[in-house]
């Protein structure tokens, strides 16, 4: 039986890259199985983009609400819709010729594999994403040396710029855990994933192009805050110890620090998380998980 596939693209102010993207996407899938989630940008990337692709499927939010927020509006839709493979492409990401075929073989390749990243290159396609060869095996640069590689290399962790996941998985596991704003919650789903006896793997033939902004992040105050959170709730999460002993030794983070500036924002983030104890003990047991309300789980054709 052929997967039925669909592609999920949150976007916050994406008016530089969201119509490259689509032109890249569109032709080797078509536009009824993409799904843009727009986190109440202020720009008009989705307006155009409506206008030049009509038949995408568009779902707009009234506030931000983070990265893994909107992906997991998309991702529902793509489930009630029956997806077997849904992709999940970060704004900044345009594909290769049969990037999402290659892809698709990889994963079907091999079943144990819940979260299958693409290979990345950077924007122009001249060279390796600088963050993504961090992820890359050593098997990976044997193999290239003896022009054989394989289908998929099976890693600890990659990030979700540009990422398959499958239903049965997300239907288990639930998808990204919102209590992360922005960063960290690709590393807690494959944690999750993991746990459960589900491999993280790259799939090499499967190439995409990512301008890899977060390497020119400007290490603001409110990017300083994302990021101290989201190790927090990381910490909090993955600890193996008892909540309120974790949520202490989690004062690691201020011991010792670069800068009084550093120390200022860890403390602050940290006592942001102050409301969130509960819902992260929750959390530590089990993910709000997704529904499958798919026209198949109801007897539909």
């Amino acid at each position: 039986m052929t997967a039925k596939t669909a592609f999920v693209v949150p976007v916050y102010n994406a008016e530089r890259y969201l119509t490259a993207l689509l032109e890249s996407l569109l032709p080797q899938v078509g536009a009824g199985r993409v799904w843009i989630v727009d986190n109440a940008s202020t720009d008009r990337a989705v307006e155009i983009a409506e206008t030049q692709f009509p038949a995408i499927r568009v779902q707009r939010l009234t506030q931000n609400k983070g990265f893994g927020a909107a992906c997991n509006v998309g991702l529902q839709a793509a489930l009630n819709d029956g997806a077997d493979l849904i992709f999940v492409l970060n704004q900044d990401i345009t594909l290769e010729s049969l990037a999402v075929e290659q892809a698709i073989v990889a994963a079907q390749a091999n079943p144990k594999v819940g979260f299958l990243a693409l290979f990345q290159l950077n924007y122009s396609g001249t060279s390796l994403d600088p963050i993504f060869r961090n992820y890359l095996p050593a098997t990976y640069w044997d193999d290239l040396l003896l022009r054989a590689p394989q289908t998929s290399y099976v890693v600890p962790f990659v990030p979700a710029a540009a990422i398959l996941l499958r239903r049965e998985c997300l239907l288990a596991l639930g998808a990204f855990d919102t209590l992360y704003f922005m960063y960290l919650e690709d590393r807690d789903l494959c944690h999750r994933l993991q746990q459960n006896g589900w491999q993280i793997a790259i799939a090499p033939l499967a190439r995409v192009r990512h301008d890899c902004g977060q390497v020119r992040a400007s290490k603001c105050f409110r990017w300083n805050l994302n990021w101290y959170r989201s190790r927090m709730i990381y910490h909090l999460k993955t600890s193996p110890r008892p909540l309120p002993v974790a949520w202490l030794t989690g004062l690691k983070y201020l011991l010792p620090q670069w800068s009084l500036r550093e120390a200022f924002h860890w403390l602050i983030a940290w006592f942001r998380m102050i409301p969130l104890l509960s819902q992260a003990a929750r959390h530590r047991q089990l993910v709000p998980r997704l529904d499958d309300t798919s026209p198949s789980s109801k007897g539909g054709n």
